[in-house]
């Protein structure tokens, strides 16, 4: 989760940084699953985030209008998705198989039948809207409700601050817009960040990585653990002493690679030679 504290909306602070961030990656990832929802090349993009009074956000909706509740689950706030007409109208052409074309101006209240299409369309954007949001909060999108006309929508406190987000639909050389708010909180008010478990690489990495390492030189010392030797015996050693460790053949050894991992292991032959036998890592 990424805590904000947007009470600045300072444009190059971190915190706004991440919150323009997050929605550009929403806003590709929305063209590239409209363009396959509908089968014709589509590119959304961010435009804006601003930061205003519902009452001052109020003011800038037209009747007739577009306009799609969703309550965000389990949490009390709830999201506004606005389309202009024009765009819906386009999109729902798509969505029945029309041809590109320039998009019609014709401002009318949808239809029964057209909330229904719609409603399709805008699923494809909840989803998208949700992955984006789970940096800041898990929630579950369920439609509240449906109006073309702005004085419909349920009231809200006029000083409430929300967070409007704009964006672009671009259709060939044509281009539409929508909006999406929020209260402002719920960017601003996101659980304490958890430390995420380090991820296990797949299979397929690990077996390449080993593969890499295969060459690579490592450094084994065998440990005979318990013998000692006082230190005014070594101080008087010449050349041609031998020094008894008193460690039966039939002791376990300790090999350590690198320093750091340990290996049990027991004396062994190797032909002419003294070698060691690894029973398991420790």
């Amino acid at each position: 989760m990424i805590p904000l504290s947007l009470t600045g909306q300072d444009s190059e602070s971190p915190q706004y940084r991440g919150l323009r961030n997050a929605h550009e990656v929403f806003a590709r990832e929305l063209g590239d699953a409209l363009s396959a929802f509908l089968q014709s090349e589509l590119k959304a993009e961010l435009d804006k985030i601003s930061f205003v009074s519902s009452a001052d956000f109020r003011r800038t909706l037209t009747s007739p209008s577009c306009l799609i509740t969703l309550q965000l689950a389990p949490l009390p706030e709830t999201a506004l998705i606005a389309f202009d007409s024009a765009t819906v109208f386009y999109l729902l052409e798509l969505l029945l198989g029309g041809k590109s074309g320039a998009p019609t101006t014709e401002a009318r209240t949808l239809t029964e039948i057209e909330w229904s299409l719609l409603e399709e369309v805008v699923r494809v954007v909840a989803a998208g809207l949700g992955e984006a949001w789970k940096n800041f909060h898990e929630v579950e999108f369920q439609v509240k409700s449906l109006e073309s006309d702005p004085a419909l929508l349920a009231p809200v406190n006029p000083a409430l601050r929300l967070a409007e987000l704009s964006f672009g639909i671009r259709f060939g050389e044509n281009r539409g817009t929508f909006r999406v708010t929020v209260p402002q909180t719920f960017f601003e008010a996101a659980p304490t960040a958890v430390e995420p478990a380090a991820p296990t690489p797949p299979s397929q990495d690990f077996a390449r990585n080993v593969g890499l390492l295969g060459e690579a030189e490592v450094e084994v010392e065998v440990v005979l653990d318990g013998p000692t030797i006082a230190f005014h015996e070594i101080a008087n050693l010449e050349a041609g002493q031998v020094v008894r460790f008193e460690h039966p053949l039939k002791k376990p050894l300790r090999a350590v690679v690198n320093g750091t991992v340990p290996l049990a292991c027991q004396l062994t032959n190797t032909g002419r030679k003294r070698a060691f036998q690894i029973d398991e890592a420790l």
